[in-house]
């Protein structure tokens, strides 16, 4: 029953890599690092556990590969609180001095205590959007468009040495 019930997993597994193989394979490279570009790009944006289903509604309106979107968006998917942390350093780096910030650090720490902050609903609401405000969607916007960049060039390089 046991060699019955790994065999069985294992054709399933098979097939679903033949399909992405072929999807990939199907395409013009340079879809598929758009897709991937996409796919890692949309994780640096808070989409509240959907990214995957916004690279694959993306992908279908850019024409790019929609696997390759999917795929590298729920493949990176674990790394998102990093993406998140390297958002507020980027931004705090490119905004602190603009807020007459001196360190950086102490600019992201008041950052990380303004979403943290105990009160009413209203309040942590402000608190949340002003979080996800100017300095994290400008790490985002500039993080989003240099790892898509270079996951670009990554794949589409790999893929044109196959």
């Amino acid at each position: 029953m046991t060699q019955k019930k790994n065999s069985r997993w294992k054709n399933i597994k098979m097939r679903f890599y033949d399909i992405i193989q072929k999807q990939i394979k199907q395409d013009k490279p340079q879809k598929v690092a758009l897709g991937c570009s996409l796919g890692v790009g949309i994780n640096f944006f808070p989409t509240m556990g959907f990214g995957f289903v916004f690279a694959y509604l993306l992908a279908v309106l850019f024409r790019v590969n929609r696997t390759s979107a999917t795929g590298t968006s729920i493949i990176t998917g674990p790394v998102i609180p990093f993406m998140y942390a390297l958002n507020l350093v980027i931004g705090g780096l490119i905004l602190s001095p603009i807020a007459g910030s001196e360190n950086i650090g102490e600019f992201i720490i008041d950052q990380y205590t303004t979403i943290l902050q105990l009160g009413n609903l209203q309040d942590r609401i402000s608190s949340a959007l002003e979080f996800f405000g100017s300095t994290f969607m400008v790490g985002a916007l500039v993080n989003a468009s240099v790892f898509g960049f270079a996951f670009y060039l990554l794949v589409s390089n790999k893929l044109k040495n196959m």
